[in-house]
């Protein structure tokens, strides 16, 4: 049987969270040398622009907003009002601003943890680096290219891809934010889990079908490059270790200072999204950031895990 002992699990949290920051440090010492070296660090890798324009953007908009709400609308209609809807009185002191995943890894069920760890994992680094660094990101490269043409000025005020980077994670950390609420029914939470992750790949499937038959977009306009797979998922995981630990720093402090109610994840994710940003602004390929995605959201569901299951 595990132990229960908190000393033991702050000990092994402990000695991961000192073991993250080695690693690092010693990655950030690697990139200093080869600034100092005068080698590249992250070569700029131009394209031609994305070749959608806002009419494509707000169809995949409502596309994304139409597929959530049915999948909202046809799981209250399945589950019936006893399970998804929030219960009329309930003690404040067990309203949580906690993430969604870490209030189901409490639930001793393998199918939750199977869901979690899918939905989690694979699914929405996949959807969410699609539709916000491929599709947006993307788009307001191109449209800042053609404003620069006329606005000569945007050269100075918006160097590169800063604009389109910094919009893009406002709106990234906007969506992940939260303020404290009731618990639900678990089963309505895992259902909306699994609904959001069906509703995401849907989006993206969809997307893509409509942004090729309209705009001709070629794979490169997406973000893959079969070719450059390998070293795009090493590069992803060499900047996961660069960043990681400053991530979790972030995320530590701001949840001792925020009140209760308020998560303090969008701020650490802002972040986040501007280093992914930034790869996908240089590479302009999608499989950096995913795996940069994926390994802080495995590496946090196994830190929730073990800290309620250790």
């Amino acid at each position: 049987m595990p132990s229960t002992d908190p000393y033991v699990s702050e000990a092994w949290l402990s000695l991961v969270f000192f073991a993250a920051c080695e690693v690092c440090l010693i990655v950030w010492i690697w990139l200093a040398w080869r600034v100092y070296a005068k080698k590249p660090v992250l070569k700029y890798q131009p394209r031609r622009p994305v070749p959608w324009r806002p009419v494509e953007l707000l169809i995949v908009l409502a596309l994304y907003l139409a597929l959530q709400g049915t999948m909202v609308f046809a799981l209250k209609a399945f589950l019936g009002p006893e399970i998804t809807s929030p219960p009329e009185t309930y003690d404040v002191e067990q309203a949580s601003a906690t993430h969604l995943v870490a209030r189901l890894l409490g639930e001793n069920d393998l199918r939750i943890l199977i869901a979690c760890v899918v939905s989690a994992v694979l699914v929405a680094p996949v959807v969410e680096e699609f539709l916000f660094r491929v599709v947006l990101q993307g788009y307001l490269e191109a449209a800042l290219r053609r404003w620069r043409r006329l606005l000569p000025t945007l050269r100075m005020l918006m160097p590169g891809a800063l604009g389109p980077i910094v919009l893009t994670s406002l709106l990234f950390a906007r969506m992940h934010f939260r303020v404290e609420t009731p618990m639900l029914n678990v089963w309505f939470l895992a259902s909306l889990l699994a609904g959001n992750a069906v509703a995401g790949l849907l989006t993206t499937v969809c997307a893509i079908g409509i942004l090729r038959s309209r705009t001709r977009a070629t794979a490169a306009d997406f973000g893959w490059v079969a070719r450059k797979f390998l070293a795009d998922v090493v590069m992803g995981l060499v900047a996961f270790l660069a960043i990681a630990a400053p991530i979790y720093l972030v995320q530590l402090g701001l949840s001792q200072l925020l009140p209760k109610y308020l998560a303090a994840d969008p701020f650490a994710l802002l972040l986040l999204s501007i280093v992914l940003g930034t790869l996908y602004a240089y590479t302009h390929r999608i499989v950096p950031a995913i795996v940069v995605h994926m390994s802080l959201n495995a590496t946090s569901l196994a830190l929730a895990w073990f800290m309620l299951h250790g």
